[in-house]
């Protein structure tokens, strides 16, 4: 999320100022919590504090914030307990902070923001800025390029991870469904390369067979990811731990099966079904 925002804060700062509004601290229920952001032009909005009349607030002050520029960052309270002047009846409240970028020195700060973020490093920024860390995308491992790999690759394009997928059957991997995909064919051995980097690391196994799980899971549990899930019938998956002794300690940590339980057949329900349960362990873990 952040990752793809400043990428865009970077490259509309070539031609236009943009107000960052950032939610850093909630009460109560709301649309979004501490970390949201959005970027607001004199003309132009990119992604959401959660809209309604609380964003339609922040849109205002951040345009007046770009009619009369300041420095400083300028907080904003926003009520949605439903009384008279409030944003909403959610019951909450919301405090957001408005920053300003504009400018040269600005262009260069977002351009390096989003390189960073880009390679997979959590990003501190600089005051008025310090309040929240920039976390980059979490990688979505995706082992078996059958069916299912190719159903969660093409779902998770709009849900912020970054995507890899690997299988040993090269012929698989290159399938259009996996266009965009960082690509691993081969030995297993070569799961060491799809985890040889600083970003969180959420690993699905979707594998065609027990065996592959067996040497997908040698490898995995080598490195653990921080978080593991695994797609098989729950006699499949006791056969798969009883058969890997040496890495029960890591395996206690294995989700199987994978995906929340909305009685999903098709390729494109696991997908929803698996999905789901990963942007529910992204938002326990903060992002």
């Amino acid at each position: 999320m952040d990752e793809r925002l400043y990428a865009e804060l970077a490259n509309r700062l070539r031609h236009e100022a943009v107000v960052v509004a950032s939610v850093i601290e909630t009460l109560g229920a709301t649309p979004r919590k501490r970390g949201a952001r959005m970027l607001i032009s004199a003309e132009a909005t990119a992604a959401s504090i959660g809209g309604g009349l609380a964003e339609a607030r922040t849109i205002a002050a951040a345009r007046a914030l770009l009619a009369a520029p300041q420095r400083d960052a300028v907080a904003l309270d926003i009520d949605l307990g439903g009384g008279a002047g409030a944003a909403g009846i959610c019951g909450g409240r919301m405090r957001l902070e408005l920053r300003l970028w504009n400018g040269a020195v600005d262009l260069a700060l977002a351009a390096e923001v989003a390189a960073q973020l880009a390679a997979g490093l959590r990003v501190e920024l600089p005051p008025p800025d310090a309040a929240l860390p920039l976390l980059p995308n979490p990688r979505l491992l995706i082992v078996g390029a059958g069916h299912c790999g190719a159903a969660l690759c093409e779902a998770a394009r709009l849900l912020d991870f970054d995507i890899a997928v690997f299988d040993t059957r090269a012929d698989c991997v290159s399938d259009v469904a996996f266009s965009g995909a960082q690509r691993y064919s081969g030995s297993y051995a070569e799961l060491a390369r799809a985890l040889d980097t600083p970003r969180a690391i959420y690993a699905v196994l979707l594998n065609r067979d027990f065996g592959a799980d067996i040497a997908s899971l040698r490898e995995l549990c080598a490195r653990p990811p921080a978080f593991l899930g695994m797609m098989g019938s729950s006699r499949r998956i006791r056969q798969v731990i009883e058969a890997l002794p040496e890495h029960a300690l890591a395996l206690q940590r294995l989700q199987a099966p994978i995906g929340l339980d909305i009685a999903a057949e098709t390729p494109q329900e696991i997908a929803v079904s698996i999905l789901a349960q990963l942007v529910q362990v992204r938002r326990r873990v903060g992002r």
